[in-house]
């Protein structure tokens, strides 16, 4: 048995870093270049050259893997509050490591490296904001590899559809908009077991599943199965 988690850890919130850092948010709102985005948009391909680092300010992105085998997976979906693209501005140089697209309308703050640097010399607080940037992106993935050495692959697959339900649902929208092979991608496991797994979970009353979509219909009972806690 995995060792069970009391809740899925949040990412910390560029804002709340820009703050924690003693960097005025206007400051770097006024650095960046606002970028929009509309659905299924791709904001920039794995290999192309290193960009700006981009502050995600409205909608949610999904970040997509090419494994060594040539398939491309969903590795993450990144919400209002997350950060990527921040190796840009650690060496200025280099590729970009996934392709990141919108899954709805899109709108980032964009701070490329002279935007940065401009920063730099009016406030050293940036340098504290990408340190903290890059330490929140470590420990998030670390807690991705927590997992996957300790938690079993079904309570992986359960978790990552709880995780999705907290980030897509609310009162107006009850689906999350992700297909069965897009959720095994994320949990990390083959097809078929993510299959099983949301099968079951559909029997016992826990969830729906559609063609490109997961209703959830009983989330107290899909967070134990997650080993989480109410």
């Amino acid at each position: 048995m995995g060792t069970p988690l009391a809740v899925i850890a949040a990412r910390p919130d560029w804002r709340t870093l820009s703050e924690h850092a003693g960097l005025d948010e206007r400051q770097l709102r006024a650095r960046c270049i606002r970028r929009r985005y509309d659905r299924g948009e791709v904001i920039f391909h794995e290999g192309d050259p290193a960009g700006a680092l981009h502050l995600l300010d409205k909608g949610r992105v999904a970040v997509r893997l090419t494994t060594p085998m040539g398939d491309v997976g969903l590795l993450d979906v990144l919400q209002v509050g997350d950060t990527f693209g921040e190796q840009a501005l650690v060496d200025g140089v280099g590729e970009r490591t996934a392709t990141v697209a919108a899954i709805d309308k899109v709108e980032t703050l964009a701070l490329d490296r002279a935007g940065f640097e401009q920063l730099r010399t009016h406030n050293h607080g940036v340098d504290r904001f990408l340190l903290m940037v890059l330490a929140a992106r470590l420990r998030h993935t670390s807690l991705h590899l927590l997992d996957a050495l300790y938690l079993p692959a079904e309570v992986r697959v359960v978790r990552c559809v709880v995780q999705m339900h907290e980030m897509f649902c609310d009162a107006a929208h009850k689906t999350i908009p992700l297909t069965q092979a897009e959720i095994a991608s994320m949990a990390g496991v083959t097809r078929s077991t993510a299959n099983r797994v949301l099968k079951h979970a559909e029997v016992d009353g826990l969830l729906r599943v559609a063609r490109a979509h997961i209703e959830v219909s009983e989330l107290v009972g899909l967070r134990r199965q997650a080993r989480l806690a109410r």
